[in-house]
């Protein structure tokens, strides 16, 4: 049994191909072995407390929360550390961490930088 996880957490969207994109970095992470949940802020299922809990009953004891967004506004300065908080509170036993916005990651503005210069040949 794998004592900690990740949930991949994305903004959500009406069209149901949005989460395309987000569905093949959580399928990626478990083809490596890793035990990750897709999760959102609105709009799609499930929400961020419903895949917690899935792990918390799986036995799961670290939990890191990777936020999809490019950047970090509202949601991730305001509405998240909320959530992280009620997170918290009903899983007492559990720790919960969470990264950095992707867009704030070295790594990722290089990839993008790189795929636009590609794009422009």
């Amino acid at each position: 049994m794998l004592t900690s996880a990740i949930i991949l957490f994305a903004h959500g969207a009406r069209e149901p191909e949005w989460a395309r994109p987000f569905e093949r970095v959580r399928d990626a992470l478990r083809s490596d072995g890793a035990r990750v949940e897709l999760a959102y802020l609105e709009l799609m299922t499930p929400t961020l407390e419903e895949a917690a809990r899935v792990l918390v009953s799986e036995g799961v004891k670290t939990v890191t929360i990777v936020p999809l967004f490019l950047a970090s506004g509202k949601h991730l300065k305001h509405e998240l550390p909320e959530r992280m908080s009620a997170l918290r509170r009903n899983h007492a036993g559990v720790e919960f961490r969470v990264s950095p916005a992707l867009g704030e990651d070295p790594e990722i503005i290089s990839a993008i930088s790189a795929w636009v210069t590609r794009k422009m040949r």
